[in-house]
């Protein structure tokens, strides 16, 4: 009895064990483009996270649009204070155009 006991608890550890999702997912990653002008000439691209964490921006470069390929709203913050949204695969204008320094992205 006590053998079946402990198969069975072990049993059931196991089983627990492999249905825990894993803590090392994938996530992920939000694809931004940061345009300045003139936009063809003047820009740079991001790969960053969408778990909603805050992550930082070291391109000085001052930025008029962000596009996003799709999959995630990001909001990102810039220097002089402006703010913008950018949801789903669209692209949206800084005003007034400025270096970006931080953003946040969650997946939709």
């Amino acid at each position: 009895m006590k053998a079946f006991t402990i198969s069975t608890f072990l049993f059931l550890l196991a089983t627990e064990l492999h249905a825990a999702p894993s803590s090392n997912a994938r996530q992920f990653q939000a694809q931004l483009t940061f345009e300045g002008a003139p936009p063809a000439a003047a820009f740079y691209e991001l790969s960053v996270p969408t778990d909603g964490s805050v992550f930082e921006i070291s391109n000085v470069l001052s930025i008029s649009h962000i596009s996003s390929a799709g999959g995630a709203s990001c909001t990102l913050f810039g220097i002089d204070g402006s703010e913008t949204t950018v949801v789903g695969a669209n692209t949206v204008d800084v005003g007034p155009p400025q270096t970006q320094v931080s953003g946040s992205c969650l997946a939709l």
